[in-house]
């Protein structure tokens, strides 16, 4: 479950300590996946209320993921958790660990829009953005996700494109809305057309937003004198690129190559690294963020801070 760090022009936990938290959040999720998956085994586990039942949950009716990650008596009230599009009883181990992920969502937003200080307020429309949520539950732990974020370069804000930030390298993404069965020619420096049989119509080039993106993470590295790799991604599962010619250092991951993409990045072994976190750090540092200080009421004991 790749790690969000940064949405839009939310502050996040990461903001704080970005070598704390992505460690921290790899073993609060395995940790608490065991305990989850100890209490089904046992019958425990009520999925009406949402409830972890055990000796030391000591309030009905809170968000199961509240219930596992807490570590201390809750007294103020909670949250309910965001709406889910699943919520049968899972009937295998594969079919919990879909629901544990469905539950992690909330808890991630809920890291993504606040520090232990400060807030910001979650536009509604993320906690139904099916684009967020897959790449929050299809890539590993060690993936950190830049998703929406503004960034401020020479004194102007500018919305860019997301951005993964891997062990190894990062990847500059732009996704192409496209429908199933149409293919992708290069009319201009500034359009693209998308053919289907008689049915064309014309989008603006994703590469322009890609162009802007890159110019951000490459001032950015180079302010740092950080020496990272980066990718640029045009990612489009439903469309065909066929007989286009990819530009330096970018890739059109369309229908032909979508699972084998996806699937080299499911693969990913390898740990956090240094290298990793301290270019996240760089980039978080250039990111538009607009958060208010929190009353001293808004606490949060059901999680570990």
């Amino acid at each position: 479950m790749a790690q969000l760090i940064k949405l839009n022009d939310y502050i996040s936990r990461y903001h704080v300590n970005m070598y704390q938290y992505p460690a921290q959040f790899i073993r609060l999720k395995q940790e608490n996946w065991q305990k989850m998956r100890t209490l089904y085994e046992r019958g425990q586990l009520d999925f009406q209320s949402e409830s972890a039942v055990t000796d030391e949950t000591e309030i009905e009716k809170i968000p199961w993921w509240k219930a596992l990650f807490r570590e201390k008596k809750v007294e103020q009230p909670v949250e309910a958790a965001a709406p889910l599009e699943s919520r049968k009883t899972p009937r295998s181990l594969r079919e919990l660990k879909q629901y544990y992920l469905d539950g992690l969502l909330p808890f991630q937003l809920k890291w993504a829009t606040t520090t232990l200080q400060n807030k910001s307020f979650l536009h509604p429309s993320y906690q139904e953005d099916a684009s967020l949520s897959f790449y929050l539950q299809r890539f590993p732990d060690t993936y950190l996700l830049m998703y929406d974020p503004v960034a401020q370069l020479r004194n102007t804000d500018l919305e860019i494109d997301h951005i993964l930030i891997g062990p190894n390298s990062l990847e500059l993404i732009t996704s192409l809305p496209a429908r199933a069965g149409e293919t992708a020619y290069v009319l201009s420096e500034h359009t693209w057309l998308l053919e289907d049989g008689n049915i064309q119509r014309k989008v603006p080039s994703p590469l322009i937003s890609l162009k802007r993106t890159e110019t951000f993470v490459r001032s950015v590295l180079k302010t740092y004198d950080i020496d990272f790799p980066y990718t640029k991604v045009v990612l489009s599962p439903q469309l065909s690129f066929e007989k286009m010619q990819e530009p330096y250092e970018t890739f059109y991951i369309g229908d032909k190559e979508y699972n084998r993409w996806l699937y080299e990045k499911r693969q990913m072994r390898t740990p956090l690294k240094h290298k990793q976190l301290k270019t996240a750090e760089a980039l978080l540092k250039h990111c538009r963020t607009s958060a208010v200080k929190r009353a001293e009421w808004d606490t949060e004991d059901s999680l570990e801070e």
